[in-house]
């Protein structure tokens, strides 16, 4: 997890319950036999678990970017108001660079909120021990056929729709309150959003709606369609003057507050967000460093941490790590948008 996540998350209270769930999980598989087995359920759930922190910060820092890009289109129209002559209109078509920076944020929020859905339900699942048992192969079904349908059920398992309609009845296995909680969201939010990043993704693009609006107060906007399921380009309506920022900001924190409802009734507790290294279970796999090795260079703030590869276990499956530190003097980059 890079940068100040932590600060930042904790600031504004995101994700602590959340933040709970991997200490809890840990322990008690700390109180396991530590075989093979424990050890790679451990590092999966320890992947999904900082994979789902990344994108949750991603999707937070997407939103405070198109804030600042508002905030700078309205500079750029300021500058440009003077020369222009307007007569009763309530609203103008407005393209510039800026703008299309802008537009540039909406497909990576989208995805985002795209994967975070799909990844709760795998680490909640991890976490209560739920595994989900394969189709078994039907009488004069081939092998073709079986394997794809195997295929198909394991994509379904890493799918949030799935879930939500209780597809193969996997949503069954968890216990009613989280049915309940989950329906409730897809139905009120989560299927909309998805939809937008489906029209957005294999449709068309939601560029169409960029404006100046002028009458009331002076602010540029992007609507999105009331209707995203439409799949004819024509068919789409904006009645409902959905602005894409104001929906996006909306959708986060109501994602935010389903996941911590989730782990509400699974009784976790708040955790405070700790800087600190995560390692990849796969490319930082002890067994693709030798002894002396360093492993990892993890900056924050005003110090660089560097990671190396003490003693070695015998099997090589085991090492000390040891840490030093040396001074950083880049610790902020500030990207400004220029003409």
């Amino acid at each position: 997890m890079l940068l100040n996540y932590a600060e930042i998350f904790n600031e504004k209270k995101l994700f602590l319950k959340f933040n709970g769930l991997q200490l809890i999980f840990i322990n008690k598989l700390n109180d396991s036999d530590r075989n093979e087995e424990i050890l790679n359920k451990q590092k999966l759930f320890s992947h999904y678990y900082n994979e789902f922190l990344h994108h949750s910060y991603s999707a937070y820092c997407i939103i405070e970017q198109m804030n600042q890009l508002e905030i700078a289109i309205m500079k750029q129209y300021i500058e440009l108001k003077p020369n222009i002559e307007f007569k009763n209109e309530t609203q103008v078509g407005y393209e510039s660079f800026v703008v299309n920076e802008y537009l540039n944020r909406i497909m990576p929020f989208l995805n985002t909120l795209f994967i975070l859905q799909d990844r709760i339900m795998l680490i909640i699942a991890m976490y209560l021990d739920i595994t989900f048992e394969k189709p078994k192969k039907k009488e004069n079904e081939t092998e073709r056929k079986y394997k794809r349908r195997i295929k198909k059920f394991k994509d379904d398992l890493q799918s949030f729709a799935s879930y939500s309609g209780n597809k193969h009845g996997i949503l069954k296995e968890f216990p009613n309150d989280i049915q309940n909680l989950v329906k409730k969201y897809w139905n009120k939010n989560g299927q909309k959003i998805r939809n937008y990043r489906n029209l957005e993704q294999h449709q068309f693009n939601l560029l169409e709606e960029a404006y100046l609006q002028l009458k009331t107060y002076e602010r540029f906007i992007l609507r999105l369609p009331d209707n995203p399921n439409e799949r004819d380009f024509e068919k789409l309506t904006y009645k409902k003057n959905i602005i894409t920022s104001d929906y996006f900001k909306t959708e986060f924190h109501i994602f935010h507050r389903f996941v911590e409802n989730l782990m509400y009734i699974m009784n976790i507790r708040t955790e405070t967000h700790k800087n600190g290294a995560s390692f990849s279970p796969k490319s930082n796999s002890l067994e693709n460093f030798n002894e002396g090795d360093l492993m990892k260079i993890w900056v924050i703030k005003k110090e660089a941490l560097l990671f190396r590869v003490g003693e070695k276990s015998k099997d090589g499956k085991c090492a000390g790590i040891k840490m030093r530190k040396i001074n950083n003097k880049l610790d902020k980059i500030i990207l400004e948008i220029k003409d």
